[in-house]
């Protein structure tokens, strides 16, 4: 698969979640991770059309945390063998 770049897969990550993988080669895993990313915002809105839920904004930062560690996880995998 190759060498990826920890920072670009890093930064894809942080700015749309899954995107990091999907550059990692892991399409179906980042397009996974970013539907999750959007179920659970669809979700706080139909719930809270506010966006101000504190317990939807923990479970958004937590899946988005999650993705990045993924995505970190994934790349030291492909750099590593």
């Amino acid at each position: 698969m190759g060498q990826k770049n920890m920072i670009i897969a890093l930064v894809l990550s942080f700015l749309f979640t899954g995107i990091g993988n999907v550059y990692n080669g892991l399409i179906k895993r980042g397009i996974l991770e970013f539907v999750v990313a959007v179920v659970i915002n669809m979700i706080h809105y139909m719930v809270t059309p506010q966006l101000n839920s504190p317990l939807f904004i923990i479970i958004s930062f937590l899946w988005w945390v999650y993705a990045l560690y993924d995505t970190y996880q994934c790349t030291n995998a492909i750099n590593n063998g």
